[in-house]
């Protein structure tokens, strides 16, 4: 048995796992072993393409001036990744983001609005017309 699931509500949610429960239960009962698998739906191209493409890092890049410099898209995300996600110790001592890529989509969601409320509150960034999610 390998089933995938799109889950969105908890009534849903509760539909589904009573009606798979006879399954699971005869699998088990035979003596086979299954394994279940939670785990968040991954970030969307859409989301992709209002934090990247023509959307937040390259509007940040645009408009923010930090100390008389801007700086590129790719700088900015590594700076919001290691503020809002965390970040790896190097083995020289320094510190590299952790990577987005593995976010969820809820997850990405959060990171991206971290990211624009900073840049609108600490740098003064205006964005305009960003891709819907």
């Amino acid at each position: 048995m390998n089933i995938t699931l799109d889950l969105f509500n908890p009534q849903q949610a509760g539909v589904v796992m009573k009606n798979i429960w006879p399954e699971v239960k005869a699998t088990l009962m035979a003596g086979k072993r299954l394994q279940l698998s939670v785990k968040g739906q991954k970030r969307s191209n859409p989301q992709n393409r209002r934090y990247w493409g023509q959307g937040v890092l390259a509007q940040i890049a645009a408009q923010a001036v930090v100390n008389g410099k801007q700086f590129s898209a790719e700088t900015w995300h590594e700076q919001f990744k290691r503020m809002f996600i965390g970040f790896d110790e190097l083995p020289n001592g320094q510190v590299i983001g952790k990577s987005s890529t593995k976010l969820t989509k809820a997850e990405i969601s959060e990171f991206c609005q971290q990211v624009e409320a900073w840049a609108a509150t600490e740098l003064g960034v205006v964005f305009f017309d960003l891709p819907k999610e």
